[in-house]
């Protein structure tokens, strides 16, 4: 079957769209109004509890101590500079980061944060590392005595065993989320023009995005812990953080009920309907998640060609590489390194389930190790939360489109995106597409995955960048959001 240029052209596009697609947008059309970036305000019951609402979750080798890691968990998503005084965490949530270290997916040790107060004037006290009490979603204290013990906007702890920071921070998530919505929505097609699609214009300085959450903070909970007290009998680790609400006992014992949860970075948002699924979701603990949530990834493109549509992990490549899409505008790789080799449809199912960060702790700081060990090895603070995982989907993900195309024809038994109805997909989610970064640096400053972020951050613990002290603060991009 013949096709034009323009078809190809399209095809190339809705290509990488696809790929995109597979990573942020597999709940139904009808309910994508709900998503916030990266985890931010991502379902129903978080939505009213903004204290236990986790935005995002990092781990990753301290970058000053190789012997240490670093947990941050980020909650109170688009807290507004103007009004830093009034945010605070809630005396009624249980904060907390679980580690496996036995593969399991089940938390052999736990660090607790609780606090004693609502509004200003908090004192945390943190728990562990520590055996766990209880495991799954409902918890208790551990019984042994508080590790560290500090006010709202302070470090404190120990350098040398556990040390802590809670307070309010810059969100260093980055996202062009208003033209994400645009895009959903049809008013837009890409996030970036290119050729008939619609998109930002590129501006004279060579960006055309913006940061939706560029000038908004979060309050932090960050943890430095040395890596001997969490190692198990190897050097990786899955970890995962919760928060849960107080639920008083007849007995007199505290107990906390688990509603919010977060592992790799908006799985929830991206492939579990909104509603009451993304409730059940944050309920729910990891040791399910392969039987519960593994239908809702599609299928993974492999190196040989299973069902006679050309659709293996070469084929999605020659089909950019045709067209030119060989590089993003500023230089880096659009698809994985050609030695990627992948032979089972189940790798995507494999890399996100369960839903926790794999960290080898044995790895430097800063190595990815992208479909070796998951997706990422653990979160670093700057690490491109969206473009690093789209570059695997973009060649990985399976996409049926019409027949003649890659990828297009018979779907038999495969779970693959659906485009049938190519150009005008039934389903607008498989519009969206990323680019390859933000677009809201120039493209000629961009030098890795790891640029974007509106406040710099900080060289020492916590790392978090410093809170917007006041709209308009040197170094940010101005506030209200331009959008």
């Amino acid at each position: 079957m013949k096709h034009t240029k323009n078809w190809m052209r399209a095809v190339v596009a809705f290509t990488v769209m696809a790929g995109t697609v597979a990573f942020l947008t597999l709940a139904p059309a009808k309910q994508m109004k709900k998503v916030y970036g990266s985890d931010h305000r991502e379902a129903p019951t978080v939505d009213g509890l903004p204290e236990g609402d986790i935005t995002d979750l990092y781990s990753f080798t301290d970058p000053n101590d190789s012997t240490r890691v670093v947990f941050i968990m980020n909650v109170n998503p688009f807290a507004q500079a103007a009004e830093g005084g009034s945010y605070a965490f809630s005396p009624e949530m249980l904060y907390q980061f679980k580690i496996d270290n036995t593969g399991d997916a089940r938390e052999d040790q736990v660090i607790q944060i609780v606090f004693d107060q609502p509004g200003q004037g908090q004192t945390a006290s943190v728990y562990g590392p520590a055996v766990p009490t209880t495991t799954g979603s409902r918890n208790t204290l551990v019984t042994s005595a508080p590790t560290a013990t500090g006010k709202f906007g302070t470090v404190f702890g120990s350098s040398s065993a556990v040390q802590a920071y809670v307070g309010l921070r810059d969100d260093p998530f980055v996202f062009d989320f208003a033209q994400f919505t645009r895009i959903l929505n049809g008013s837009q097609d890409l996030f970036r023009a290119v050729g008939p699609f619609r998109g930002r214009p590129v501006r004279s300085d060579g960006t055309s995005g913006v940061d939706t959450f560029a000038g908004f903070n979060v309050t932090s909970i960050a943890i430095s812990v040395p890596k001997s007290m969490l190692r198990g009998s190897t050097s990786m680790i899955n970890v995962w953080a919760t928060v849960s609400k107080l639920v008083p006992t007849r007995h007199g014992q505290n107990t906390y009920d688990q509603f919010e949860r977060q592992g790799q970075q908006a799985f929830a948002t991206i492939f579990v309907p909104s509603g009451a699924p993304r409730d059940a979701f944050n309920f729910a603990i990891p040791e399910n998640d392969v039987a519960s949530y593994s239908s809702l990834v599609p299928d993974a493109l492999t190196t040989t060609d299973n069902d006679g549509t050309g659709n293996t992990i070469a084929g999605r490549a020659a089909l950019l590489q045709a067209e030119g899409v060989a590089a993003l505008p500023n230089g880096a790789p659009l698809l994985l390194p050609a030695s990627f080799g992948n032979t089972s449809k189940d790798l995507l199912r494999i890399a996100l389930l369960p839903d926790v960060q794999r960290l080898d702790l044995d790895l430097p700081f800063g190595t990815l190790a992208i479909g070796q060990f998951g997706l990422q090895n653990g979160r670093p603070l700057d690490y491109s939360t969206i473009d690093v995982p789209l570059q695997l989907l973009r060649q990985l993900t399976d996409v049926q489109f019409p027949a003649g195309v890659t990828g297009g024809g018979t779907l038999g038994t495969r779970a693959a995106l659906n485009c049938t109805a190519f150009p005008q997909c039934q389903d607008r989610r498989v519009l969206v597409v990323l680019q390859g970064t933000q677009f809201i640096k120039p493209d000629n400053t961009i030098t890795n995955y790891l640029d974007g972020n509106d406040y710099p951050f900080l060289a020492t613990f916590p790392y978090i960048p410093a809170p917007h002290p006041l709209p308009g603060a040197p170094g940010t991009i101005d506030y209200p959001t331009q959008q």
